[in-house]
């Protein structure tokens, strides 16, 4: 059983390994041709450079670079020397190779502490997983609206995560888009909405801007989201957002598995996920908004 957009676009699929075990299966889209014409040549060609030095772990020459990138030494050299200028990168007069330096680092700090962040949940995903019995996926909202999907934690019996890496899920995900959306203000909901496309998954995809905005007001007063074979058929997706220090949702955390299993057991995996989110919220020292759901101190302290 798959999801598909109208377009063709299938982002996951629901498969029965030989063990009978099922597994989520996510799929990667083809890069889209407008996109890539409006790429800058020359930021494209920096950014590989750099991705080639970290790749191969040890400096290299310019004509080592040169060869691997497939550019002219002239272009290559007019790159090295831009990046080497603002700190990126590194010269070493006697070797005459580059590497990759402090300055990369520096400019961006704030990035890789938002990293070091998302990997001190992880500890929290395998409890959850443990405790509910459901599988869990922990992803990024990025500029675009879409959601990268940054670790994954199966559950023993139930439902095997197999998404590749950089795997990014669309805008209208449901329980993803209603998580994110869900503790937004209005005006940020209307932005959303004014270039949002809502896209039918499956026969129970709601689609209609108004119904959406209905499921988005149910999230606030149910204290969760939740989508029923909605975005793929047979699953039962359950989420919340997990807010940074400035008030803004920095990631989202969902639970999913197959429905026959999660939807008798909503009740029970809702509060493993509110008090989950509740004790990573407290280690972050997040803001939250004033009506977001909370565990209770005797609540996590039974978890």
């Amino acid at each position: 059983m798959t999801n598909r957009a109208p377009s063709g676009e299938k982002f996951e699929s629901l498969e029965r390994e030989a063990t009978g075990q099922h597994r989520l299966q996510g799929h990667l889209q083809e890069p889209v041709s407008s996109a890539e014409k409006s790429l800058v040549p020359a930021l494209q060609k920096g950014i590989r450079l750099l991705r080639c030095l970290n790749a191969a772990q040890s400096p290299l020459t310019l004509a080592e670079l040169a060869q691997r990138l497939d550019i002219s030494k002239s272009h290559c050299h007019g790159l090295l020397k831009t990046l080497t200028h603002f700190d990126w990168l590194r010269f070493d007069q006697t070797s005459h190779t580059y590497e990759l330096h402090h300055g990369i680092g520096r400019d961006l700090s704030s990035m890789m502490q938002q990293r070091l962040d998302h990997s001190a949940i992880r500890p929290f995903m395998e409890e959850f997983t443990l405790r509910a019995g459901v599988s869990c996926v922990l992803s990024e909202p990025l500029a675009d609206h879409s959601f990268l999907v940054l670790d994954q934690i199966s559950a023993a019996d139930d439902l095997r995560i197999s998404y590749p890496s950089g795997y990014r899920l669309p805008p209208d995900a449901t329980a993803h888009m209603r998580a994110y959306l869900g503790w937004q203000r209005e005006y940020e909901i209307d932005s959303w909405f004014s270039i949002a496309t809502l896209k039918s998954y499956t026969a129970s995809t709601a689609t209609g801007a108004n119904d959406a905005r209905m499921a988005i007001r149910a999230t606030r007063e149910r204290g969760y989201a939740r989508s029923v074979g909605e975005f793929t058929d047979g699953i039962m997706a359950m989420a919340l957002p997990i807010f940074g220090t400035d008030g803004r949702v920095r990631f989202i955390f969902d639970c999913v598995g197959r429905t026959e299993t999660v939807a008798p057991r909503e009740e029970q995996i809702a509060r493993a996920l509110v008090d989950c989110v509740t004790r990573i919220h407290d280690l972050f020292g997040s803001i939250l908004p004033p009506d977001f759901p909370r565990a209770s101190l005797a609540e996590s302290a039974t978890a």
